[in-house]
């Protein structure tokens, strides 16, 4: 998975909008906010695209808000409305107003709209899903402009997965493992604490608190190593299993 790996860390270093999809299952999720974490330190344009996350899982992020992804409000009015010739802005601690100058024609409430505008991506990163158009086939209406975007599939099924990435980066090993080289191969910088913590909250889910079959040499000294840079054991098995 080396030669991979190194494709995948230029395909992020060449990115800057990128969204981030997520299986609708706790290590997945975990890792995903890992890479969110990740790539905001990078400077890149993240969208995460998550449904409600397990309350055991809130303690990973400070709000949904924050890792929901980022929009563009957009107001529009039509040209035969009015002739704006100028824009511009006050903004104080109460609120922010906007200003519009007129040379002809007159706006009135019900001729402006508002709506949001997602900026297409440049790569899509998936995790822990196995087929893309099918699993996101109801909410096409939504996310309908993903589809033609370059696709880094990560997952920890080799044989019930698509293969359906420009680059697919599958093992038997935990979606937590290949998270984490990942992330180590993309940034010369220690992992951030945010992104340590859900990390060792994937292998600690993955494995079922390190006592299943996935449990092997390799996993006991990712999570030592997660542990040396931060991640809390104990905050972390307080919250899933509480």
């Amino acid at each position: 998975m080396t030669d991979n790996l190194q494709e995948a860390k230029n395909l992020i270093s060449n990115s800057k909008n990128i969204y981030i999809v997520s299986q609708e299952e706790p290590e997945a999720f975990a890792c995903s906010l890992a890479l969110f974490y990740t790539l905001k330190e990078l400077s890149k344009n993240v969208n995460l695209i998550i449904g409600e996350l397990p309350e055991n899982l809130k303690f990973l992020a400070p709000s949904l808000d924050f890792v929901s992804y980022p929009k563009n409000f957009v107001i529009s009015i039509p040209n035969r409305i009015a002739d704006i010739s100028q824009i511009y802005y006050e903004k104080n601690d109460n609120d922010l107003k906007i200003h519009l100058t007129l040379d002809k024609g007159i706006i009135k409430k019900d001729d402006a709209s508002f709506y949001f505008s997602e900026p297409k991506p440049d790569l899509i990163i998936t995790l822990g899903v196995k087929d893309y158009k099918t699993q996101l086939k109801d909410k096409m209406d939504s996310f309908g402009f993903l589809l033609d975007s370059p696709i880094l599939n990560i997952d920890s099924g080799e044989t019930d997965n698509k293969n359906f990435g420009k680059i697919n980066l599958l093992s038997s090993q935990p979606i937590a493992k290949t998270t984490t080289d990942l992330i180590k191969s993309i940034s010369d910088n220690p992992i951030k604490k945010e992104a340590v913590e859900c990390l060792l909250t994937g292998l600690v889910i993955c494995t079922e608190n390190f006592k299943n079959s996935k449990v092997t040499a390799d996993i006991f000294e990712l999570a030592g190593s997660l542990m040396k840079q931060g991640a809390s054991f104990k905050k972390i098995i307080e919250n899933i299993y509480k």
